[in-house]
């Protein structure tokens, strides 16, 4: 609520806390203020360091999905999963963009086709933004693959696939 009121030092100061506790929820958030700039300086390699965090934080189960009835979880680790392929697609907008930390269209490629795969034609959930639920919809995770894919080079393509072999977000 804090975050709706544009009350960004509180917002930020319950969000920082929970991240630094390592809530992917609060992880992922984190990043999207310093990518954005939103109630801290704009920070591209910090967003991308929340990101990462975020990304990481990946586990078996229908808390972790986003499942209500019958799953039980700790609490902020609630749909991380979309939560960490979320965090996923950000990092591959920043890589794809170059965002003040130089482009690396095969970074950008790597995370995209991740989360493209993972979701395999579905939107994510971003849950609960702003007092309602919010998406990444299929067709804008289909296109931003695309267009990494379109700007990649034949070598950058063959670097990327030999990289998928054996990488992790």
């Amino acid at each position: 609520m804090a975050w709706e009121r544009q009350d960004y030092p509180r917002a930020l100061s319950i969000v920082r806390q929970a991240a630094e506790r390592g809530e992917p929820w609060a992880q992922l958030r984190l990043g999207v203020a310093y990518e954005l700039g939103v109630g801290v300086a704009k920070d591209p390699q910090e967003a991308l360091a929340w990101y990462r965090k975020a990304a990481r934080q990946v586990a078996k189960g229908g808390w972790a999905e986003g499942k209500l009835v019958g799953a039980v979880g700790r609490p902020g680790y609630f749909n991380q999963n979309s939560d960490a392929l979320i965090a996923q697609h950000q990092i591959a907008g920043i890589y794809s963009r170059g965002d003040g930390i130089g482009e690396d269209l095969i970074e950008a490629y790597l995370y995209a086709k991740n989360v493209a795969e993972k979701t395999q034609g579905r939107s994510l959930f971003y849950c609960c933004e702003f007092s309602r639920a919010r998406y990444i919809t299929a067709a804008a995770i289909a296109e931003s693959l695309a267009k990494i894919e379109g700007a990649m080079t034949p070598d950058d393509r063959k670097l990327a696939e030999e990289r998928r072999r054996t990488w992790m977000p």
